[in-house]
């Protein structure tokens, strides 16, 4: 009887933090896209990505935002997730509606990802995918957190709340933006601790 209760309350908090995970990601993605769109320019672009159109066959795709973080490790922004690439160990793309990632051993993208469809070759890691896909999950973690903290430096907390304004539909759970760092942290903490 214990025992059942026991995993019964480990799967529910899994559960949250998962719940947790995916709201902050889509909030997050929100809120990147308000940055694309922000009056004084964006700031994206600000931040040194590279924006690429799409091709006329891609007529109806938004823009993809392309970031080196280095010589060997890549970030792309999506409106639908993020993809994180690093030569070493391969690509990640953590989708808006799970936050769980999706690996490929390839350090490339063959092609640019102008839709979900265009990752269909990423799947669950497994084995020591998963230590790889982990660890590219927690740099793009602690990105974000860097990120979040150089928009309220330069920007506010004011901007930061102004663009969660239009998110807040009574629908969406809305984390406020003075909490938006501390559960990125967290979340990165729980990452490292797993």
């Amino acid at each position: 009887m214990t025992t059942k209760i026991k995993v019964v309350i480990a799967t529910d908090q899994t559960n949250k933090k998962r719940s947790d995970s995916v709201d902050l990601f889509s909030q997050q993605i929100w809120c990147w896209g308000r940055d694309i769109l922000r009056t004084e320019g964006n700031w994206l672009i600000h931040q040194g990505f590279d924006g690429i159109y799409p091709p006329a066959e891609k007529a109806g795709c938004k823009n993809i935002y392309s970031l080196s973080l280095s010589s060997s490790k890549n970030l792309i922004l999506r409106g639908f997730g993020a993809i994180f690439s690093d030569q070493d160990f391969g690509t990640i793309f953590v989708p808006r509606t799970d936050f769980r990632p999706k690996y490929t051993r390839s350090g490339e993208l063959e092609t640019p990802p102008w839709e979900v469809g265009d990752l269909s070759d990423l799947k669950f890691p497994v084995g020591p995918e998963i230590e790889h896909s982990s660890s590219m999950l927690i740099e793009l973690v602690d990105w974000i957190i860097k990120y979040e903290n150089e928009v309220q430096n330069q920007l506010g907390i004011k901007y930061r709340a102004n663009t969660l304004s239009e998110w807040d539909n009574g629908k969406r759970r809305v984390i406020p933006p003075e909490e938006i760092i501390p559960m990125w942290v967290k979340i990165k903490n729980g990452l490292q601790e797993s």
